[in-house]
């Protein structure tokens, strides 16, 4: 399980004051980004997450400018990343929490660089993945009057018409006046992630303490927390993975990362050993929200995010056109 930093970590800074020189003067800079929560505000239905367009053009221009890459680092598949961010052809996406990579959509450009990362579950990791969905399903009949509600688990559960997209698991509401018993199972290749947004507290806790029993019988799944989410998953990548395979795969000479959850602190923690051990000149963290970090610097939300990524488009444009004039 990721570990949750116990330091608050910086206090938070306007999108103005960030120290962005480093990343805009780099001889060959990889900027990686989280999706959920940074890009795109998160929402209680998932499959509905689009990137602030700010922030989608912002991604755009930096992708075309020389020298310059853009990466996705995300907890969801690849196969809904790509549709859901609309991100340019050209850039990098890691998925699944570091599980799969998908680095080379520019090949023809840099033959070399051109990798991709898709893993077949192993025997054990498939059983194991079946019995979170045994194990999850039948979380609908603890819940009151779960065998007459139109929504149960029987008739949505194979709501997902696609690997990845949002499946939704009791979708009627209770009428309980603490909030509403609907909940999300996210289906993706390698996990299965229970989404308790909007969901009343005392069922999104009997919802995670549920989720989490399976790990019992299974120990080898890894239990992934983060905003509102359970996520259990059968294989062991990180999204620090994800930035060290991105840091050999580009060899830039400076790297960026913005996250906002849980899981990005390992992709903070590998970007801070690689400028440690010099084979980065220059490493950016940013922490998006208020939650306790390892970053550098901290900045609001998706919005903020948006405003630093146009600082950072005009600043490295200005200084390629500078630096070859």
């Amino acid at each position: 399980m990721t570990s949750k930093p116990t330091v608050l970590g910086p206090a938070p800074s306007a999108p103005a004051e960030v120290a962005l020189r480093d990343l805009a003067t780099a001889d060959s800079l990889l900027l990686a980004l989280d999706f959920d929560g940074v890009l795109a505000p998160l929402q209680d239905d998932p499959s509905t997450s689009r990137m602030v367009p700010e922030s989608a053009s912002a991604i755009a221009a930096l992708a075309g400018l020389p020298r310059t890459r853009v990466a996705l680092v995300s907890g969801r598949d690849i196969a809904t990343l790509r549709r859901l961010s609309e991100a340019p052809d050209s850039a990098w996406l890691i998925g699944s929490h570091g599980a799969e990579a998908e680095l080379g959509t520019d090949a023809d450009r840099n033959p070399d660089t051109a990798m991709g990362r898709s893993p077949e579950l192993a025997p054990a990791e498939a059983a194991m993945l079946a019995a979170i969905d045994t194990h999850l399903d039948a979380f609908e009949h603890t819940l009151p009057g779960a065998d007459e509600r139109p929504g149960s688990a029987a008739a949505t559960t194979g709501a997902a018409a696609t690997t990845g997209s949002a499946a939704t698991i009791g979708a009627s509401d209770s009428g309980h006046a603490d909030g509403p018993s609907d909940f999300l199972i996210e289906r993706k290749p390698y996990s299965r992630t229970v989404h308790t947004r909007g969901l009343a507290p005392e069922a999104a806790a009997a919802l995670h303490e549920h989720a989490l029993d399976v790990v019992e019988e299974f120990p080898d799944i890894r239990v992934i927390e983060g905003h509102d989410i359970t996520e259990l998953a059968v294989k062991q990548a990180t999204k620090g993975d994800g930035i060290r395979l991105l840091a050999r795969a580009g060899e830039p000479t400076a790297m960026g990362y913005l996250g906002d959850d849980v899981t990005d602190e390992d992709a903070f923690a590998a970007l801070d050993e690689l400028t440690d051990s010099r084979a980065l000149n220059a490493g950016l963290t940013v922490k998006v929200g208020s939650a306790p970090t390892r970053a550098s610097w901290r900045i609001a939300d998706p919005a903020a995010v948006a405003e630093l990524l146009g600082r950072l488009v005009a600043e490295r444009t200005e200084f390629l056109r500078t630096a070859h004039d």
